[in-house]
């Protein structure tokens, strides 16, 4: 590959990523010019683009393009990296360190599902620097990682044993009437049969990958307010949400509801702002304006907050926006 490919990303806080191809490094731009890590090396502009593999079966990463360039937030500098595992439906995050300001930075994600998966795909120069496994795999294996490849880090995960136990229980008439969704045993056609599954499961980030499947997108919307969503659930969300609209595969179905989902993905950015109290960075978005699509998901959301504010001040600075917003999409 020539040296000279680059790929570029401007994240939504206004930095420039800049990833050149070739080597898997990158480099982060900034307002004042280019960045130097905290902790970099030499004080070295350029970074290592990281590659993170996990260790068997039970993982569930299916969400990133394996073996491709991604992109994922960054919250407190540290990359945000969502993945699935054993019988669970719960989206649970690795935590890598960066050292930069951006909040978006380049990963590249692999899965290898056994010995013999990984060491070919070290032998091609796939060489990960973490490796994450679960607390089941022999010790003698992760002594044989560590001597054969001794540049890479592994890290171990846990189980949550109650989770396992309640897959392997019998299904029963009474757990089908509260809803309980095997995830890996669901459709998208079985989905869009279910008109209330939003009802039938606590974990928002699971529905919003269930819906996206489905194309129901007035269903991911709705998320918004059926549920009180954290920062985190947010950035998960619209790392599906980046990834349909990258559209890699080049699905044309994907390419007609583009439009819907840039306008999702921003509005979900502006909901952080507001989940996490952010009053001068949301009010700078309300002085630039939003469409009006993004003016109505706004509004619902600033409306349902407002309910459930824990103090007056609060209620008070939820109120007024929501009337900027409101002006906003009458003069639309």
């Amino acid at each position: 590959m020539d040296d000279t490919v680059y790929e570029e990303r401007k994240t939504p806080a206004g930095f420039l990523v800049k990833v050149r191809l070739s080597k898997l490094t990158y480099v982060v731009f900034t307002d004042s010019g280019p960045e130097v890590p905290k902790g970099a090396r030499n004080n070295s502009i350029v970074v290592n683009v990281p590659r993170v593999g996990f260790f068997g079966d039970d993982f569930d990463v299916s969400h990133f393009h394996l073996g491709e360039l991604s992109f994922v937030n960054v919250k407190a500098g540290k990359l945000v990296i969502p993945y699935q595992h054993g019988f669970s439906n719960e989206i649970k995050t690795i935590y890598l360190g960066t050292g930069s300001l951006s909040d978006v930075l380049p990963v590249v994600i692999y899965h290898y599902k056994s010995k013999e998966d990984l060491m070919a795909a070290w032998e091609r120069g796939e060489h990960a620097q973490f490796l994450v496994v679960d607390e089941e795999i022999p010790r003698s294996d992760m002594v044989s990682f560590k001597i054969r490849y001794p540049s890479m880090n592994i890290l171990v995960i846990k189980k949550r044993i109650n989770t396992s136990a309640e897959s392997q229980s019998p299904k029963t008439d009474e757990s089908k009437d509260k809803g309980v969704v095997d995830y890996d045993k669901v459709r998208a056609t079985d989905v869009a049969k279910n008109q209330n599954l939003n009802t039938y499961s606590e974990n928002p980030v699971f529905l919003a990958r269930i819906h996206l499947r489905a194309m129901e997108l007035d269903k991911v919307k709705q998320l918004l307010l059926d549920f009180h969503l954290s920062s985190d659930d947010v950035m998960f969300i619209r790392t599906f949400l980046d990834v349909m609209i990258k559209n890699e595969l080049k699905k044309p179905e994907l390419d007609v509801v583009k439009p819907q989902l840039i306008a999702m993905t921003e509005a979900f950015r502006l909901a952080v702002l507001i989940l996490e109290y952010r009053v001068e960075d949301f009010e700078k978005e309300l002085d630039a304006g939003f469409s009006k699509e993004i003016s109505h998901m706004i509004y619902a959301l600033l409306a349902k907050e407002q309910e459930t504010a824990q103090d007056l001040e609060h209620e008070i600075v939820l109120w007024e926006w929501k009337l900027r917003v409101r002006s906003q999409i009458i003069k639309k």
